[in-house]
C-alpha cells in the first residue's frame, strides 16, 4: 500500500476475508463428509477434439474467477437452515495438498516437455493474474491448481447476484499512480462503490455506528478512545509503506501492534476498544493484535482511513477482468492455448543446463506432462512453492527454510436471502461481550464464532439481472486465529460442526439488522485452509522478505501477498508489477 498525502475523516476498521475459530484442539471425528457435486459446476475435463488443443471449451468457460453458482437441489439442513452440502473454496476431500514434495514420477524422472514458452506463471490468483497481464504481450501460459481462477478472490453469481469467498474490498488508491492506473486500465472505477465511513460495531445486541470517536462509551473511558484516534491519525501520516524502507519501521517491527498501541496511548485500553481492534486483526490477518508486528499491522489499520473500493462480488471482479483480459492469448498464440490452465497441478521445476525452466503438472487424469519456460513466476504461497523445487534446500538453505512462513486458514459463509439487505451498512463487528472476547491464541480456540457480517450485495453489477425481489446477500467472516485449525476443516464432518456453531448466533445477527430466519435461502460455506500468512513480530527486522522474495537463479520470481505476510491485494499487485519489468528487461 502505498503512502498517503491527505488524511481523511473516520477510522474505518474493516475486514479483508476471514472469520473467527473453532473450540481448541477439539477435533470430533464424526461420519464422513456428506459430500455432493454443486448443481451446475464446472464439468469435468476432458480432451476432446474441435475444442481448444483437446481442452474442453466449457470447462474452461467455468474457470472464470467470478463464475455462475446454483442452489444446491437436495441442500443439507442444519437446525432449520439450509446448506449447500459441501464448501467452496478449498473443497478438497480427503487430502491437504503440498505439505510434501508430490513429484513421484513413474520413471523417477518428469517427462520430456511437448512445448515450449518464454514465461511460465505458476498459480491463478490475483498475483498470478496479474502478472500474466502485465506480460501479456509474451503469451504466458498460467496453472491454476483449482478449476476457477482467482484463488482467494474467487466468487460467484446466484439470482443475479455477486458475491465474495475471501477478499472483499481494497484501498482507495492515490490518483494517478501505478495502482490508480491499473485500476482504470480494468474498468473497475465504472463499478465501484467507495465506503468511507467508521465500520459500526455490535456490543451486546446493539449497533454502536462510531464507537472509534468515543461515541456510546463510557465518560472515563473518552480520554483512550482520544488518545488512540490520534495515535491512528498520526500513523496515518508517518503510514509504513511497502517496502518499508526507513529505519524506524524495522524497529517497530520488533514490537506487536498491541504493546505499540498501549505505549503511544500510556492509558488503560477499554474493553470495547481492545475487543474491536482484536476482531478487525483476527479479520484481517487471521491472529491478534498480540500476535502481529506493529509494522505490518499499521500498514493495513492506517490505510483505512483512505476508504475501502468494493465491487460486485468483492475482488473476485478484479480477478475476472484480469482472466477476460488474458482470453485473447488464446488468439495471438494459439500453438500453446489454453494459456489458463485450470484444474492442472504444476508438482516440479528444475534448471536446465541452458537456463530454461522444465516445469512437470499432474494432469487430471493422474498422468504428467511438462513444458519448458524461460522464466517462471512463483504466484502460489511459499509454502507450496518450496515443494515444487527440488535441490532448494541444498542450494539455499535459509532461503528454503524462511520459505515456510506460518499461516493461518479461515472460513465464509456466504447467506443466500430472498429480500434486499437494508442498504445502511458495509460491515459490522460483533463484539457482544467485550469483557469475553478472546485477546490470546489460547481464548481464539475456544472463540467458535464469526467476528464480523457484511453486506455482500453493498455494491451493484452494472446492467446485473433484475428481478422482482432482488435477493441479497450477507457474507459472514470466521478466522480462525489458532494454530493448526485448518485440520478442523478436514476432519470429521466439519460441514455439520461448523454449519451448528454458525447457526447458534445466526438469529441474532439476522435480527441486528432487521432480516429473519425466513428469509435465508442457503447458506453456503468456503473454506481456505493455507490462507493467510501470519504477519509475525520480526518478519521484517529478521529479513524474511529479503529472503522470499528475491529472484532463484536469477529467472524463477516470486510473487504472491506472503511476500510481505500482508494479505492485502495492494502488495499483490505492486510485487506483480516488480516481476514484470524485470522479466521484461531480461527477455527483451
Amino acid at each position: 500500500m502505498q503512502r498517503r498525502t491527505m488524511l481523511k475523516g473516520g477510522l474505518g476498521v474493516l475486514a479483508w476475508g476471514a472469520t473467527s475459530p473453532l473450540q481448541a484442539g477439539v477435533v470430533k471425528h464424526l461420519l464422513g463428509p456428506m459430500c455432493s457435486p454443486e448443481q451446475g459446476a464446472a464439468p469435468a475435463l476432458q480432451r476432446t477434439s474441435g475444442s481448444i488443443n483437446g481442452f474442453d471449451h466449457e470447462y474452461l468457460k467455468a474457470s472464470r474467477p467470478l463464475a455462475p453458482r446454483f442452489f444446491d437441489p437436495k441442500p443439507r439442513i442444519i437446525d432449520g437452515f439450509p446448506f449447500k452440502n459441501w464448501f467452496e473454496g478449498d473443497d478438497y476431500e480427503d487430502d491437504i495438498p503440498f505439505h510434501t514434495q508430490q513429484n513421484n514420477f513413474p520413471s523417477g524422472q518428469p517427462p520430456k516437455p511437448s512445448e515450449e514458452i518464454d514465461v511460465v506463471v505458476i498459480g491463478g490468483g490475483i498475483s498470478g493474474l496479474a502478472t500474466a497481464y502485465e506480460l501479456r504481450e509474451y503469451n504466458p501460459v498460467v496453472f491454476e491448481l483449482h478449476d476457477r481462477f482467482g484463488g482467494n478472490a474467487q466468487g460467484g453469481t446466484i439470482n443475479g447476484e455477486e458475491f465474495s469467498l475471501g477478499s472483499a474490498y481494497f484501498i482507495t488508491p492515490d490518483p494517478g499512480l501505478p495502482l490508480d492506473n491499473f485500476y482504470r486500465a480494468l474498468g473497475l472505477h465504472d463499478v465501484v462503490r467507495v465506503d468511507e465511513s467508521p465500520s459500526p460495531v455490535e456490543i451486546n445486541g446493539t449497533i454502536n455506528d462510531d464507537i472509534w470517536t468515543g461515541m456510546g462509551v463510557p465518560k472515563a473511558d473518552i480520554p483512550a478512545y482520544e488518545a488512540y484516534r490520534k495515535l491512528v491519525e498520526q500513523m496515518t501520516i508517518d503510514y509504513p509503506d511497502v517496502p518499508f524502507p526507513e529505519q524506524w519501521m524495522i524497529d517497530l517491527d520488533r514490537l506487536s501492534l498491541r504493546q505499540h498501541i498501549e505505549q503511544e496511548v500510556g492509558l488503560p485500553i477499554p474493553d470495547a476498544l481492545a475487543a474491536a481492534i482484536q476482531a478487525y486483526c483476527y479479520s484481517s490477518f487471521g491472529a491478534g493484535w498480540e500476535e502481529i508486528s506493529a509494522t505490518l499491522g499499521w500498514n493495513f489499520l492506517a490505510a483505512e482511513e483512505f476508504g475501502r473500493w468494493v465491487l460486485p462480488g468483492g475482488n473476485a471482479w478484479m480477478a475476472n477482468r484480469l482472466w477476460e483480459e488474458l482470453q485473447p492469448l488464446d488468439d495471438n498464440d494459439p500453438d500453446h492455448a489454453p494459456h489458463l490452465r485450470p484444474g492442472r497441478h504444476v508438482v516440479d521445476t528444475r534448471q536446465q543446463p541452458d537456463g530454461r525452466w522444465l516445469v512437470t503438472w499432474k494432469e487430471p487424469d493422474g498422468s504428467y506432462a511438462s513444458l519448458l519456460a524461460r522464466e517462471v513466476v512463483m504466484a502460489c504461497p511459499k509454502n507450496i512453492a518450496r515443494a515444487m523445487i527440488p535441490g532448494l534446500k541444498q542450494d539455499d538453505e535459509a532461503r528454503y527454510n524462511a520459505m515456510r512462513l506460518n499461516r493461518r486458514a479461515y472460513l465464509v459463509a456466504n447467506v443466500i436471502m430472498s429480500q434486499p439487505i437494508p442498504d445502511s451498512f458495509y460491515d459490522i463487528f460483533l463484539l457482544e461481550n467485550p469483557s469475553q472476547f478472546p485477546q490470546n491464541e489460547v481464548e481464539a480456540g475456544q472463540f467458535w464464532r464469526y467476528t464480523d457480517v457484511l453486506n455482500g450485495s453493498y455494491t451493484k453489477s452494472p446492467g446485473g439481472e433484475q428481478l422482482p425481489v432482488q435477493p441479497g446477500v450477507l457474507t459472514l467472516y470466521w478466522p480462525l486465529a489458532f494454530e493448526d485449525a485448518r485440520f478442523t476443516l478436514f476432519l470429521g464432518d466439519p460441514i455439520l460442526e461448523y454449519g451448528k456453531a454458525l447457526t447458534s448466533v445466526l438469529d441474532n445477527t439476522l435480527d441486528l439488522i432487521g432480516m429473519n430466519a425466513s428469509d435465508v435461502m442457503e447458506i453456503r460455506l468456503a473454506r481456505w485452509g493455507h490462507a493467510l500468512p501470519e504477519a509475525r513480530v520480526g518478519f521484517l527486522a529478521d529479513g524474511i522478505p529479503d529472503l522470499i522474495r528475491a529472484p532463484y537463479k536469477e529467472s524463477m520470481h516470486f510473487v504472491n501477498q506472503d511476500n510481505w505476510a500482508l494479505p492485502a491485494i495492494e502488495n499483490s499487485l505492486l510485487d506483480a508489477f516488480e516481476v514484470a519489468k524485470t522479466i521484461r528487461g531480461r527477455l527483451g
